[in-house]
């Protein structure tokens, strides 16, 4: 019997999710700590990716489209060297659409075991994807959770007319799954 609850604790201790510790990541751009286990940020510079491991991140989601020179040249290459796993959706700024966000949903629902970073250059798309991934899928929708987890963004409501494709996006997403 002993036995059978050691054992059972050593498996609940090695699948146990551990929290991203944000002390050596306040540096990274337009960082935001949206729960112990879900960051969204700006680029991370190469030397970066090192420290952002190191902090505990597992997953690191790349929305800078492809080809973008505002992205690493070899961002995968990059995050493996780091330790990290890494998925990239190419995300085009002018015409987001609901397949890449339901593309980042299903990264993020297989990764739930996961502490994952979720970036773009500005962590403009990578907040609106985090914001409606948080509001659709895990039902966490208020007008505070909203300007919090959309902050980068600032003025949310001069920003979504200065872009509108993002609020259509937004309105979108949130029709077909809530």
């Amino acid at each position: 019997m002993k036995r059978a609850i050691l054992l059972a604790g050593l498996i609940t201790a090695t699948t146990a999710q551990a929290e991203i510790l944000p002390d050596a990541l306040q540096d990274i751009k337009a960082v935001q700590f949206n729960s112990a286990n879900v960051i969204t940020a700006g680029l991370p510079s190469e030397a970066q990716f090192g420290k952002l491991q190191q902090a505990g991140v597992d997953l690191v989601i790349n929305l800078i489209p492809d080809g973008n020179s505002s992205g690493h040249e070899d961002e995968a290459s990059l995050v493996k060297a780091a330790g990290m796993t890494y998925e990239s959706i190419s995300v085009d700024w002018k015409k987001p659409n609901i397949e890449d966000v339901e593309r980042f949903f299903s990264i993020m629902n297989a990764n739930r075991d996961k502490d994952i970073l979720v970036h773009c250059a500005a962590n403009y798309r990578a907040s609106a994807f985090y914001y409606l991934y948080q509001a659709t899928q895990l039902k966490q929708d208020s007008k505070q959770q909203k300007l919090q987890t959309l902050a980068p963004w600032g003025d949310l409501e001069s920003s979504l007319k200065e872009y509108p494709q993002w609020q259509v996006l937004m309105e979108q997403v949130k029709a077909k799954y809530q």
